[in-house]
């Protein structure tokens, strides 16, 4: 198959029949190539590199060459390349080994499919030197004048290299000097040459090479003075052996160089094989001898410039160079010095390596003789494979990896919610499904949606902006803390949106009145799907204990204004990370038994359920009562409440007529629809208790309206049920009674700009009470409050104590007998309880005008004076004590 191939295949193969490989008709002959093979290959780590030898193949006379066959080894290699060159060396020319080299050189520099031709730009500067002549007549004021003309009269011979005497035809070789120099040299020449010739000697580092390079017994002239020393000199005729060692060394540099990869520019990496020179006649007094010679020297002085020792003893990768010299040539008579058997080729290279260092000997010799009988050596090297490279996949690779990144950065910045240019590894924020999820410092860019409508864009990068703001300010300070606010930060409606703004407002206005310089960040739960609240609550907690492990300004997390499974779990990360947590608007009882790491302002089911039976009992006399409820397994806040709802009622001696869930998805129960229609009754003193959620009250709703008429029965609903009265909802049930629990609300007061909370807010963003009918303001205001006496606290004894581990300690000591005045009433913890005791709780009548009537209080609000005078708080309302 190979011989087939190499007539009529497409890929020529190596081995072209028996006449073209007699030359290897030898024992050992496989070996032989098989070790050239490796030798070619180039590793892939540069620190595998290992010198290469000049192979010297010693055979009788009158037989054929070895370099005849293995001329064609690198011809035809398969995947990249090799550069190659077969030279006479056999000659005995009075100019040395220079013809031999200019022939080495051109071959070496055509074109070689799959990289970049080689370059010799040191070589081509030796030729000019060696070829320079300057008129005798010229005197030494315009030497410099007449070099620069000869150096660009030089480079206009675009196809000319030789090394005859002046006026003698010059050798066409085919190597173009011109393009071994940058085009701004051979511009700047061409326009002036003396300018061009100092910006050479300067800027150019080959220039700078070979102006350093010894010669007659001088170094580091530089190259215009090493130009003048060639003109009136002549080193070529007086100092022949530098002239050729600065020939070699040049000729060498330049294979260096091609072929160096530790620089991200360069060709060297697509270069995947080494060179070959195959250099044949080599006997005694010839050119090939000298060359051999030469090169060995070279490396050797290479070899030498580090440190004075050895290269490879040092850092044998510093000064290699990538050629792979065969040599072939005669046995000069018995006395020569015998060499290694073909056969024991690789042990051979093996030992000649473990000498090297010592020896300085880089001549690799094989004793290969045809004549010797040797059967079955044709077939075997007809079955040896080309030799075959490894495709340079460096330069394809990081082109990939470029375009890649151009693809791939933008879109993990994207999914990381950052910017698409940011080359930060790390990111405090995560895209879940459209929302930005985690830590933000910057909630302008992550947190605000475009299909916002036009107000709450306003109020809401209103109070981003504060913050941001005021954080500017804080973090200027030594004793600042961070504390994070972590809720729903991207609702699904324009309502929510609204509440959010409320909730920030009353953090910023606690951030801004604290003696405590604090910044605060805001993290991001996502609502998730059908409105759950706080769906990745659990990734959100996780990126802020990321950032609590990075900054120990940050000592706890507020927010939480929703009771989910997903708000547990964050605050079970959170706690078990020793991160406080102090909620806002969550009740279910349940989210204050998660671990001793979280505390809450407002009151929790338990007590709201309490005043609520305490109201339907004293206040409307109820008896009987339906409790209707969401049946959504993940809404801790609706079936505690109803769980709650069921004992408090219970205890008042009201029966618990029906006990009934909603179905939200595919939970089991009935749509709110259904069950609203079959909660009609005309049995005075039957009333309905709602603890579901306020976006299906509406539907809740309509279904009595379409079936009750005039048997509707009063409706009384937990604090959910004030987003539905604030959202102006009760317009569209003109005949339905909807009491409501609350926290404290604006509404509360006659004039609620007599609590300075409430000034304050009404100073800075404006509106009346009138206008202000939300309390989650006033909840997220007493939340940082609260972090913020348990800093004080910490700092009381040390103001430069840490605050992290001590701030727990310090917030369970906020009990009931040092309670903290807060604008939402008293705060203050029980011994076994994270909940405040009595937190106050007002009874609200929802009108249609989005107002509200208060009907009861229990529990302490500040400035009772000011209170309208028919909220007063019973005697006997219930207490948690």
């Amino acid at each position: 198959m190979g011989l087939l191939s190499g007539f009529g295949g497409r890929r020529p193969d190596w081995y072209r029949g028996t006449e073209q490989t007699r030359g290897l008709h030898f024992q050992g002959a496989v070996e032989l190539v098989r070790l050239l093979d490796r030798l070619t290959r180039r590793p892939r780590w540069p620190r595998r590199d290992l010198p290469l030898p000049i192979v010297h193949l010693k055979h009788p006379a009158g037989v054929a060459s070895p370099v005849d066959a293995l001329a064609n080894r690198p011809a035809t290699t398969r995947g990249s390349r090799v550069a190659f060159a077969r030279v006479d060396g056999g000659g005995n020319d009075p100019r040395g080994l220079r013809p031999v080299l200019d022939d080495a050189v051109a071959q070496l520099a055509g074109k070689v499919r799959g990289v970049s031709p080689l370059r010799f730009p040191h070589y081509a500067l030796v030729v000019w030197l060696l070829e320079l002549r300057v008129p005798a007549e010229v005197g030494a004021d315009d030497e410099e004048r007449a070099i620069a003309h000869e150096f660009r009269n030089h480079l206009r011979h675009r196809i000319r290299l030789g090394s005859g005497p002046t006026g003698q035809e010059v050798r066409a070789t085919g190597w173009d000097i011109a393009q071994d120099f940058p085009w701004w040299i051979r511009l700047v020449i061409a326009l002036t040459p003396r300018i061009g010739l100092a910006l050479t000697a300067m800027l150019w580092r080959p220039a700078t090479w070979v102006g350093q390079q010894p010669v007659a017994g001088r170094s580091g002239l530089g190259l215009y003075r090493l130009a003048r020393a060639f003109v009136k000199e002549e080193p070529a005729d007086a100092h022949p052996d530098d002239v050729r060692h600065l020939l070699v060394q040049a000729f060498l540099e330049d294979l260096r160089r091609s072929h160096r990869r530790w620089t991200p520019w360069g060709t060297g990496r697509r270069r995947t094989g080494h060179p070959w020179l195959l250099v044949e006649g080599v006997g005694d007094a010839t050119a090939g001898e000298e060359l051999v010679e030469a090169i060995g020297r070279a490396r050797n002085t290479a070899a030498e410039t580090v440190s004075g020792r050895r290269w490879w003893r040092v850092d044998h990768l510093s000064r290699l160079d990538p050629l792979l010299v065969v040599t072939a040539g005669e046995w000069s008579g018995p006395e020569d010095v015998r060499g290694v058997h073909p056969a024991d080729a690789p042990a051979g290279y093996r030992d000649w390596l473990a000498l090297l260092a010592r020896s300085g000997n880089w001549v690799l010799r094989f004793d290969v003789d045809p004549r010797v009988p040797a059967p079955g050596v044709a077939g075997a090297l007809s079955q040896v494979e080309p030799l075959r490279l490894r495709r340079a996949v460096t330069a394809p690779l990081v082109l990939t990896l470029f375009a890649a990144s151009l693809a791939g950065v933008p879109l993990l910045n994207h999914a990381r919610c950052d910017v698409w240019w940011s080359p930060s590894m790390r990111s405090p924020l995560v895209r879940v499904g459209a929302d930005c999820v985690g830590v933000s410092a910057d909630p302008l860019r992550d947190f605000v949606p475009d299909g916002l409508p036009a107000e709450i864009r306003a109020d809401l990068g209103d109070v981003y902006g504060r913050i941001m703001a005021t954080n500017a300010k804080a973090a200027a300070k030594p004793d600042v803390v961070t504390v994070v606010f972590l809720s729903i930060l991207t609702p699904s409606t324009a309502n929510s949106y609204q509440a959010l703004v409320e909730e920030l407002r009353g953090v910023w206005v606690a951030q801004n009145t604290s003696s405590i310089p604090i910044k605060v960040l805001l993290a991001n739960g996502g609502e998730g799907p059908g409105g759950q609240g706080l769906e990745f609550g659990g990734i959100a907690a996780d990126k802020i204990i990321a950032l609590a492990a990075d900054d120990p300004s940050v000592v706890a997390v507020t927010g939480l204004t929703i009771s989910t499974n997903s708000a547990k779990t964050a605050i079970r990360r959170l706690g078990g990370n020793a991160l406080p947590v102090v909620g806002i608007l969550t009740s279910a009882d349940d989210m204050a038994e998660v671990n001793e790491y979280y505390y809450q302002v407002g009151p929790n089911n338990r007590r709201e359920a309490r005043v609520a039976a305490f109201y339907a009992d004293r206040h409307l006399g109820i008896g009987k009562v339906s409790i209707f409820y969401s049946g959504d397994p993940s809404d801790r806040y609706s079936q505690n409440l109803a769980e709650d709802a069921n004992t408090a009622f219970a205890e008042r001696g009201i029966e618990v007529t029906r006990y009934e869930k909603y179905r939200v998805t595919t939970e089991d129960g009935v749509p709110p629809f259904t069950l609203g229609q079959s909660a009609c009754s005309d049995e005075p003193g039957h009333a309905v208790f709602y603890a579901g959620r306020a976006q299906y009250l509406p539907d809740f709703l309509h279904g009595m309206n379409s079936k009750c008429q005039s048997s509707t029965p009063p409706v009384i609903s937990g604090d959910s049920g004030s987003r539905f009265v604030l959202d102006g909802r009760m317009a569209e049930f003109p005949n339905v009674r909807l009491d409501y629990m609350s926290f404290a609300n604006p509404s509360a007061w006659t004039d609620c700009a007599k609590v300075p909370f409430y000034k304050y807010y009404l100073d800075v963003f404006g509106g009346t009470c009138a206008t202000m009918r939300d309390g989650r303001s006033a909840a997220g205001h007493d939340a940082v409050q609260v972090i913020a006496e348990g800093v004080r606290q910490v700092r009381r004894t040390d103001p430069e104590a840490p605050v992290r581990p001590g701030l727990l300690a310090e917030i369970s000591n906020i009990r009931a007998e040092n309670a903290i005045q807060g604008a939402t009433g008293v705060i203050g913890f029980g011994t076994n309880s994270r909940v405040p005791v009595d937190k106050a709780i007002l009874v609200l009548r929802g009108n249609a005008d989005r107002s509200s009537t208060p009907l009861l209080l229990c529990g302490e609000l500040p400035f009772r004076t000011e209170l309208i005078a028919s909220l007063v708080q019973p005697s006997d309302c219930p207490e948690d004590r």
